[in-house]
């Protein structure tokens, strides 16, 4: 047999057994500590996932499936120019035409958001009168009316746990579909 380094010490020994990874029984004992250390370490790393992930609250999950619903927005229209204002720049947000804060039912809908320079969208909250006007120009008049009522109907809807799940893992599949 060929020597072998231990784990433990480093240095090199004739193995009287095949797959021993130690010298002496002190590095012996010494590797399986470790070892247990280390089991009882992914252990607790997939508990306190476990337990993280039961005490989420409704608004986590949303944030979650906003995150992923925004990243397939700027992946979607990552050509298109700024919504409002027509400009093309590196750093664009997925903004929406009827407030997110306000109108719950159409925060996920694609036909409310898109690609809008970091400008329009935060800095000028959202350049609405702007943003209807360029809907309108890419769309139509009827595309922009569709959305102001569909949002009006929807304006406080609440979206279940299962729902916001099911939406971050949908955009999170676009997204990769999209993006290969």
């Amino acid at each position: 047999m060929k020597l072998k380094k231990c784990k433990v010490c480093k240095q090199n020994f004739q193995p009287k057994q095949f797959a021993q990874c130690c010298c002496a029984y002190k590095c012996a004992i010494i590797h399986a500590k470790e070892l247990k250390k280390l089991n009882d370490t992914r252990y607790w790393n997939a508990e306190k996932k476990l337990l993280k992930e039961k005490l989420k609250t409704l608004g986590q999950y949303e944030a979650e499936a906003k995150k992923s619903f925004q990243k397939w927005i700027r992946l979607r229209d990552k050509d298109n120019p700024c919504i409002s204002c027509g400009k093309i720049t590196t750093e664009m947000d997925g903004g929406h035409f009827k407030k997110a804060e306000i109108y719950s039912g159409v925060i996920f809908n694609e036909r409310n958001c898109h690609s809008q320079c970091r400008k329009c969208n935060r800095y000028l909250n959202g350049n609405e009168l702007n943003y209807r006007l360029g809907l309108i120009e890419r769309y139509g008049l009827e595309y922009a009316n569709n959305i102001e009522n569909l949002a009006n109907d929807t304006r406080n809807y609440k979206f279940s746990k299962e729902e916001l799940i099911s939406k971050k893992m949908e955009y999170n599949l676009k997204f990769k579909m999209y993006s290969k």
